[in-house]
């Protein structure tokens, strides 16, 4: 039985990754991993709804620790005022490795995956599943290729079992990523990419700031890769 686990965000990226992997593996668990986050019980609802819808089990998972280095560091993910962005910032490199800096989570992605590798590792192997993708990789050292396979290198010797990271995601920016969710038939406008979440709909779908940088670049992509959004903004992306 081929397994694997998806490192849940709530976002985009994650839901692709979650819509892929319920079609390419036999087995799936979602693991969602909380780190007192701002978006943390939005994303966390949006995890149940498509675990029920998907029909997957979900774990979810509060790393006290890595919510004590978080507020340490002064994430602002965590504590703190998130920047507000335009896609016109995102072109300019300095603005968007500031951004980046402000919202960096200390080791998180080494720590997720040494958690997802854990779980697998008991339960005899399988794929750790993320959404790192070449638009974020251009900014987050932790979401390249690079840093995949020097993962992958060291899971070798970290694990008994058969574990690695796959990224199906990696070489697409959000517009691809727009289509393939699209592909997919998922229900994107359930998911949550903001920072700073305003809390849901009647119908259940997340309320979006619409002016945080992950806001900026998921409307972008869904507008000039598909000509819709279907996401709830509370004041309409600038792009």
């Amino acid at each position: 039985m081929k397994k694997a686990v998806v490192l849940f965000s709530g976002g985009v990226d994650s839901t692709a990754c979650l819509y892929w992997a319920k079609k390419n593996y036999d087995g799936v668990i979602m693991l969602t991993i909380n780190y007192g986050s701002n978006e943390e019980k939005v994303a966390n609802k949006v995890a149940e709804f498509f675990s029920k819808e998907l029909n997957i089990p979900l774990k979810i998972i509060h790393l006290d620790f890595l919510e004590e280095f978080s507020k340490l560091r002064g994430t602002t993910l965590v504590a703190g005022e998130i920047p507000k962005v335009t896609a016109k910032d995102l072109e300019n490199i300095e603005k968007a490795q500031e951004t980046a800096k402000s919202v960096w989570v200390p080791a998180r992605n080494v720590v997720l995956i040494s958690v997802a590798a854990s779980l697998l590792d008991a339960l005899g192997g399988g794929d750790i599943i993320v959404g790192f993708n070449a638009e974020e990789g251009a900014t987050f050292p932790d979401n390249t290729p690079e840093f995949v396979e020097k993962v992958n290198e060291m899971l070798k010797y970290g694990t008994l079992s058969d574990v690695k990271v796959v990224a199906p995601l990696i070489n697409l920016d959000k517009r691809d990523i727009a289509k393939l969710l699209k592909e997919l038939n998922a229900k994107y406008e359930y998911s949550n990419s903001c920072y700073m979440p305003r809390g849901f709909t009647e119908d259940g779908k997340p309320i979006h700031c619409g002016e945080c940088e992950s806001c900026v670049r998921r409307h972008r992509g869904l507008i000039e890769a598909i000509g819709e959004d279907k996401t709830v903004y509370e004041v309409e992306p600038k792009v």
